[in-house]
């Protein structure tokens, strides 16, 4: 098995990123789970920001149904380079995010870190707005995590939606009507105005979980709402060590693999790094690393046409067999029937 403290050989193979496509099912609306684009295959639909046509070098804000996406092809399983946020207005339907479901109605947000995999499936006619930002448009790094590191949802696993009501839905839907006001008629300034009603969306929303962890916490106790543990008051300066390090992850996989590299990264210590994570989630800088690579395993296993060696390989095992005892040891299943199964359940959902 690979090991977080453990040196492992990259794998460089020039040609594979051009080989031909191999036949994979169709998924909805007839389109196959590795689109190609270009006689290439992309190893996932991957929508980069430049994709989208935006005038800006670091946000577009669009109305969601005229999002000027040249492929516009929201069932099929993609992911971005960027940060994506999406408020509905109207419309419902079914949402997969990494391997997971959830049925969405109108009033509800929905926030996408960079290279989270999901698709869509409308029921009703949709209207809202989309705002798409990368990580420069807040200046933020492993380091200066910033605006985006103190915001907790947008770096955990969880399903990245709410649903809204009441005032709550008319502020938020305010404020994304706000922003498309400001970019139909950009002025001077225009990058610092989305700039700080992007901060006050981010604001809003983590009060919102925040209010909805402590009712469920009171209701599993029997005790009156209070503040959840690790997230108290925190002077704006102070950037948490776990935030920075779930950055750090993301920025640097999977080319760093190992605790100390981490830990030189951040520039602390490897015991500091695992207590913090430990107090903050209850899990080791190993365990972060071991999740994020089986979670990027299972989504080139479905929604790639690579082989499972090839995908070992791509994720920095020696040896396809390590991988395999890797993915079984903490899916319960090989990698070959892990795929088997969850397409089958793509292509018949």
């Amino acid at each position: 098995m690979i090991s977080a403290n453990t040196t492992v050989k990259g794998w460089a193979h020039s040609g594979l990123d051009n080989k031909p496509a191999s036949a994979l099912p169709a998924g909805r609306g007839g389109h196959r789970l590795s689109p190609q684009r270009s006689g290439v295959v992309d190893p996932v639909a991957n929508y980069a920001f430049d994709d989208y046509g935006s005038a800006t070098r670091n946000f577009h804000v669009y109305p969601y149904d005229k999002t000027k996406d040249p492929r516009n092809l929201r069932h099929v399983p993609h992911r971005h380079d960027f940060f994506q946020f999406i408020w509905l207005r109207a419309g419902s339907g079914e949402l997969e995010c990494d391997l997971r479901r959830t049925r969405f109605r109108a009033d509800s947000l929905f926030f996408f870190a960079p290279g989270r995999m999901h698709s869509w499936r409308h029921e009703e006619a949709t209207r809202g707005v989309l705002v798409g930002i990368t990580p420069e448009f807040f200046n933020a790094d492993a380091n200066f995590p910033g605006m985006l590191g103190r915001m907790p949802f947008l770096h955990d696993m969880a399903m990245p939606m709410v649903a809204l009501e009441g005032a709550a839905a008319r502020e938020m839907d305010e404020l994304f009507q706000r922003m498309l006001d400001e970019v139909s008629r950009p002025e001077v300034g225009l990058e610092d105005i989305i700039r700080a009603l992007m901060t006050i969306v981010f604001s809003k929303t983590r009060q919102h979980l925040k209010r909805v962890q402590e009712r469920e916490v009171a209701a599993a106790t029997g005790g009156a709402p209070g503040l959840a543990s690790g997230d108290g008051p925190r002077s704006d300066g102070v950037y948490p060590l776990a935030q920075r390090f779930r950055v750090a992850l993301e920025q640097n996989f999977p080319k760093l693999l190992k605790v100390s590299d981490y830990a030189t990264l951040l520039q602390v210590s490897r015991s500091h790094l695992n207590e913090d994570l430990r107090q903050h989630t209850g899990r080791t800088a190993s365990d972060h690393i071991h999740d994020r690579l089986l979670l990027e395993a299972k989504r080139l296993l479905v929604y790639s046409s690579f082989t499972v060696s090839e995908i070992a390989y791509q994720l920095q095992f020696q040896d396809p067999s390590y991988f395999g005892r890797f993915f079984r040891q903490r899916a319960g299943v090989s990698p070959g029937t892990f795929r088997e199964r969850e397409q089958a359940l793509l292509l018949n959902g």
